[in-house]
């Protein structure tokens, strides 16, 4: 089985595990909005609602239910899951694209609640996910600057763990050598650009790193 796909199955368990243990109050918890002011990415990598109760329906597809049949029906979304993985796991886009929704639903879902997501379990699906993100990024470029550039964009797995992606990004008649970059771990990436953490708390980590100013533009400084 795939390395992302494994992680996948994790988030889904920690998820799974989360609204286990939700309390009656905890259903209505607010979700942190994304769309931090730099957060250039943020209508794209949105949340899955307004509170832990919109979250967990958008998850299982199941409406106007109460908290015992989400729980089922999370299960049941997680066992389908595990299912599809072992008869036939997805791949390429497909794969990316569901390791994107988990990364970011798990986050907001932890995030809601006051736990702590070890950016380890995240990490193979989040930078499988970051695959299908780096995708966008000219896009988002041209949106957050006028100017004709070149970035380098790297990403690991791990906060200073071994380069997984790198991409030069050119955008217009910029030059073929890049002037900017951006160096970050995946999953804080992924919350960087969907505005889900500052900039500058992850700069403080050591898990974000850029120079140039289109590399500003990208990180929303």
């Amino acid at each position: 089985m795939h390395d992302a796909t494994r992680a996948l199955l994790r988030l889904w368990d920690v998820t799974d595990d989360a609204v286990a243990h939700l309390t009656a109050d905890d259903w209505a918890l607010p979700l942190i909005p994304s769309g931090s002011p730099g957060a250039v990415a943020a209508a794209v990598l949105g949340t899955g609602g307004r509170d832990v109760t919109d979250l967990v329906t958008h998850l299982t597809g199941v409406h106007y239910a109460g908290p015992e049949r989400l729980r089922e029906a999370l299960a049941e979304a997680h066992d389908r899951a595990e299912r599809t993985a072992l008869s036939s796991a997805p791949t390429g886009r497909v794969l990316e694209a569901q390791c994107l929704d988990m990364c970011l639903h798990t986050h907001d879902l932890h995030e809601a609640l006051g736990i702590e997501l070890d950016p380890g379990v995240a990490g193979p699906a989040a930078l499988e996910a970051c695959r299908l993100v780096s995708e966008f990024v000219p896009r988002l470029l041209a949106r957050s600057t006028p100017r004709a550039t070149c970035l380098r964009l790297l990403v690991r797995a791990r906060p200073g763990g071994p380069v997984e992606i790198d991409r030069t990004v050119r955008v217009g008649d910029g030059p073929a050598v890049p002037t900017a970059e951006v160096d970050a771990d995946a999953d804080a990436f992924l919350l960087l650009l969907s505005g889900r953490r500052p900039v500058g708390e992850l700069v403080e980590q050591g898990r974000v790193a850029w120079s140039g100013r289109t590399a500003a533009s990208l990180v929303g400084v």
